[in-house]
């Protein structure tokens, strides 16, 4: 799964092209998922709850296209703040099918280890590809957007949630951003997630 910024970036990029008229709707919808791990990772079931998620891609992406279904008609007067709930699970699935076996390859590459080393090497390296992105023009607009947005109940999270996020994200997030450039990610990664995100986006939303 992708940090904050990358999520942003993903979305700025893509937003007009599927359509986004509230962006400040749609750009809080595609940080919420993320509000349950505030405090640290919630739980397994907490998370999975939140992402709509399954540990199956293919049901994953099948409940996906379910809710947006099942609650288009409750969210219809904020429709792109649901549309920006789903565009961040899709930005999810995209990141580990375009761009997460290579950046595990490239772990791996450093010897034989353990599951929880390569995930904790992972979290490294999306730290220190946080600090490239923090700076892009279209990352500093988007904060200037998520402040116009409310926040709303969605899945199973709560507005109150995702406002102690939305407020974190905006006004701290230094404790995620390293000092140290990125050994292995870089803008072109961002181009693939983008690429496999509005592919993913038409097949399970449009």
């Amino acid at each position: 799964m992708p940090s904050f910024p990358v999520h942003i970036v993903v979305a700025q990029m893509l937003c007009d092209e599927i359509g986004v008229e509230n962006k400040p709707d749609f750009l809080l919808g595609c940080i919420a998922p993320d509000s349950v791990n505030l405090k640290g990772f919630a739980s397994q079931q907490v998370r999975y709850a939140a992402h709509i998620r399954s540990v199956d891609y293919d049901l994953w992406k099948k409940q996906l296209t379910e809710f947006y279904i099942d609650n288009k008609q409750s969210f219809e007067s904020d429709i792109d703040y649901l549309k920006g709930y789903l565009f961040h699970c899709i930005t999810d699935i995209a990141w580990d099918e375009a761009v997460q076996p290579e950046l595990f390859a490239f772990l791996q590459s450093k010897g034989e280890l353990p599951r929880e080393e390569i995930t904790r090497l992972k979290w490294e390296e999306l730290f220190r590809f946080n600090s490239l992105l923090v700076g892009r023009d279209d990352l500093v607009q988007a904060l200037l957007e998520l402040r116009k947005a409310k926040p709303r109940d969605i899945a199973t999270v709560t507005a109150e949630q995702v406002q102690e996020y939305r407020d974190y994200v905006v006004n701290d997030y230094k404790d995620k951003i390293s000092s140290e450039p990125p050994q292995f990610l870089c803008e072109e990664h961002i181009d693939m997630c983008a690429e496999r995100t509005l592919e993913l986006y038409i097949q399970l939303i449009r």
